[in-house]
């Protein structure tokens, strides 16, 4: 079924391994247990400071959205979904602006 013609699609995301986590064995670098195993895949543009991509983040209503995954213990995985914040104060958005979701 498309996304269009399904009433309860919400959003569509990736995620990736997390490269700051693992090295290149697949070993969890000392420092970085608690940091996302799973996050969203990289955009186009690069952060001129970090130079590093940034995150392809997604809207729901107009409010932009994060996700992560940690593996659990069992295996699992577990998705966390939250807000993104800018530093700037933001205006408030249009919840019509980028429909009822939003596919990555």
């Amino acid at each position: 079924m498309s996304q269009d013609k399904d009433p309860n699609w919400v959003a569509t995301f990736s995620v990736t391994r997390n490269k700051d986590k693992f090295d290149a064995s697949g070993n969890v670098i000392t420092g970085k247990e608690k940091i996302p195993d799973f996050v969203s895949v990289d955009s186009e543009k690069i952060n001129e400071k970090s130079g590093k991509h940034y995150r392809k983040n997604f809207a729901i209503n107009g409010v932009w959205m994060e996700p992560s995954g940690y593996v659990q213990k069992d295996g699992s995985v577990k998705i966390t979904i939250k807000k993104s914040v800018s530093k700037k104060k933001a205006e408030p958005a249009d919840a019509t602006a980028f429909g009822f979701g939003a596919n990555v």
